[in-house]
């Protein structure tokens, strides 16, 4: 039975689990309401199964929990979607309260209902704060029923923020009396060390002895931390000034090796060019002029030669002296390197001034220099450059005054030389010549001319004197006096020289082919050449290569070869003599000419020069120089060779005064070594000059 006409179809459904479970139904249902329904089963007296189905609304039940709990409570449903809005919830029921709906719209558009129903929400309306929860209470294929609790924490709200406000006022108040303590407690350690880090900047500064005055330390009788501090401070200035006066001494000292000659203490070669520079920059600003002089000692090799480093040192500093005693007080002197010396003349008036000053350095060499026990003759040679032109270059003025220098040099020394064009020209050829020269033989440019030498009495061939020539593509034939004076002193003149010593050596053995077997050859030895150490051992080797023996060869020296070293001069002879070769002196009576030294040397040949042989017959003081030599020559057992000679007379005049050897134009000009066999035959018949034509 059922108090309505008609039975719900959920309530059929119920009844029916009801008698397949035998079990008490209980659901709760929602559409236009919410009600619980609950069907319980009776059995009757015989035995049959009766079910008692009864709906209970929930609104009386919201009535009842509102009143029990004082609490707005609503019934709403939403959609059955994940991303459901709580804002969008659709109401069924509602107690009679606040105004539940207003609430539900006032919150946010993204807040979804799964996140409230685990965390709930919390709503103001009208200025008081609401705790929203929601419990599930029934849901199908569409929609799910939730019951809102509404419950008002405004109370609670307002009472946590009276607290909160409380705390954070507490906290300051705490916060401010701990600061105050704090500072107060470390206010005299805060200004101690504002003290110490304002002052600490002196020790960069390098003001010491300020850092020291400033009274950092407290006046307690314990020290504390900031009184070690104090104290490790102090310790560190002396430790720093200690190091700072170190590095001042040390880099006066590297100063010095940088800017200064260790051993005369002149300014070097660094300095010079600093110094230099700045004095072409005042140009302009005094309206001067500059001028450099290069000075290099005369002939100071052999001083280091005879004397050692030692004493080379000490004259040296003695030129240093010398040269610094000459000049003005505003002029810098300079080592430059070796026995080389530059001046700096600024603020001159003209190029007279500096030649003055150069006159006075001179004068100031005329002087021995007293070493010891021992007496030096020492000289000079000067080279000058001037300019009043403010844009000329530093390196410029030295290098024209060295070359002013040499120029000087070459021309005998103990002088001075102003610097022009054309010394440049001639550096720069002198250059190019030496560059060209390790072409030519490469290219195999040079050759040999060989001059025959006659005995005077018998006119038979003695042998040929070897002249270098030098074949130049585009100048032609190049003189030696054009090239060998510049190659001398060179590197390449050493090459050059071992070059023509192996030709003649290849020339021999051509004669020796021809049957000349018995003839010398004359080798010129430059004075770097016969200095070589090497000489000996290359002559050797050579020896054994062509299979020849050294009396087949009669090295030639100059004068000037001989007394630049006299004692290493003798003993490389001694060591060639002994091999087998034989020497002669090129040039007698122009240079030196001393007999003493002459008897010193194993020396077996004199050559007088040319330049007597030509006015012999015209110039009676030539004839008588040219007679006494033979004469004295002869008497040392030596044999005695006249260059030059051109005519009959002269070889009349020669031969009647028993001089040995004749050599010049009036047998033969220099023949190339091309045409030596054909000269062979056609002028030498066994051995000797041809005199009149063979049958």
């Amino acid at each position: 039975m059922f108090s309505s006409d008609s039975i719900p179809a959920y309530v059929e459904k119920n009844i029916s689990l009801l008698f397949q479970q035998q079990s008490p139904q209980s659901q709760l249902y929602c559409e236009q309401v919410c009600e619980q329904l609950i069907i319980v089963p009776l059995l009757n007296k015989k035995g049959n199964i009766a079910a008692v189905a009864m709906t209970v609304s929930l609104v009386d039940l919201i009535s009842s929990i509102n009143h029990a709990l004082k609490s707005d409570i609503a019934i709403i449903s939403y959609p059955k979607d994940e991303q459901s809005l709580f804002s969008e919830a659709q109401f069924i029921s509602v107690s009679h309260g606040i105004d539940i709906k207003a609430m539900f719209s006032s919150s946010k558009t993204s807040d979804i209902v799964g996140d409230v129903l685990e965390q709930g929400i919390q709503l103001d309306l009208m200025g008081k704060h609401y705790l929203v929860t929601l419990m599930p209470l029934f849901s199908n294929e569409e929609q799910q029923f939730f019951m809102a609790l509404v419950a008002d924490v405004t109370s609670f709200t307002n009472e946590s923020s009276r607290y909160r406000s409380k705390f954070l006022v507490s906290s300051l108040f705490i916060f401010i009396v701990l600061a105050v303590t704090v500072y107060i407690v470390s206010s005299p350690f805060t200004k101690r060390l504002m003290v110490l880090s304002n002052v600490l900047p002196l020790l960069a500064k390098k003001e010491f002895d300020k850092f020291r005055k400033v009274k950092i330390k407290s006046e307690h009788v314990f020290s504390d931390e900031l009184d070690v501090l104090a104290d490790a401070s102090i310790e560190l200035s002396y430790e720093l000034e200690q190091l700072n006066i170190e590095v001042e001494q040390k880099t006066k000292e590297l100063e010095n090796i940088a800017m200064y000659d260790l051993l005369t203490g002149l300014p070097n070669r660094n300095m010079l060019n600093y110094q230099l520079r700045k004095a072409i920059l005042s140009l302009s600003q005094y309206n001067t002029s500059v001028a450099v002089l290069f000075l290099d000692l005369d002939d100071f090799k052999k001083v280091n030669d005879s004397h050692g480093h030692t004493e080379g040192d000490q004259l040296l500093i003695e030129a240093a002296n010398r040269v610094k005693s000459s000049i003005r007080k505003v002029d810098i002197a300079c080592r430059f390197g070796g026995d080389e010396f530059v001046v700096i003349l600024g603020r001159i008036d003209g190029i007279e001034d500096a030649k003055e000053i150069a006159e006075n350095i001179l004068e100031s060499f005329t002087r021995p220099i007293h070493l010891g026990s021992s007496l030096f003759y020492v000289s000079t040679s000067i080279g000058i450059a001037y300019s009043e032109d403010r844009h000329v270059k530093a390196d410029s003025l030295i290098s024209h005054a060295d070359i002013a220098m040499y120029e000087a040099k070459d021309e005998g020394g103990a002088q001075y030389f102003v610097y022009h064009d054309e010394m440049f020209e001639r550096v720069a050829q002198r250059v190019l010549l030496e560059g060209e020269v390790r072409q030519a033989l490469a290219k195999k440019q040079f050759s040999l001319s060989l001059q025959p030498q006659i005995e005077s009495k018998t006119k038979k061939l003695y042998g040929f004197e070897a002249l270098l020539r030098w074949q130049h593509p585009e100048r032609g034939m190049v003189s030696p006096e054009d090239f060998i004076p510049i190659l001398e002193n060179s590197e390449h003149m050493i090459e050059l020289g071992y070059w023509v010593i192996r030709r003649c050596f290849e020339v021999v053995t051509d004669l020796h082919r021809m049957g000349l077997t018995d003839v010398r050859m004359a080798i010129n030895l430059s004075a770097g050449q016969f200095m070589d150490e090497h000489l000996p051992t290359y002559l050797g080797g050579l020896l054994k290569e062509f299979n020849l023996t050294a009396d087949s060869f009669e090295l030639e020296l100059t004068e000037q070869t001989l007394v630049r070293d006299i004692d290493r001069a003798i003993d490389m002879m001694d060591k060639l003599k002994k091999v087998g070769f034989s020497f002669a002196i090129d040039d007698f009576g122009t240079g030196y000419s001393s007999l003493a030294y002459i008897k010193k040397m194993p020396v077996d040949v004199i050559k007088i020069d040319k330049s007597f042989i030509f006015g012999m017959l015209e110039n009676h003081a030539d004839y008588q120089i040219i007679m006494s030599t033979i004469a004295m020559v002869k008497n040392l057992g030596l044999q005695v060779i006249a260059e030059g000679v051109e005519s009959s007379a002269q070889l009349r005049s020669l031969r009647e005064n028993d001089c040995d050897l004749i050599q010049g134009y009036y047998f033969s000009k220099p023949i190339p070594e091309v045409e030596i066999k054909e000269f062979i035959d056609n002028k030498i018949v066994d051995g000797y000059w041809k005199t009149q034509a063979q049958v």
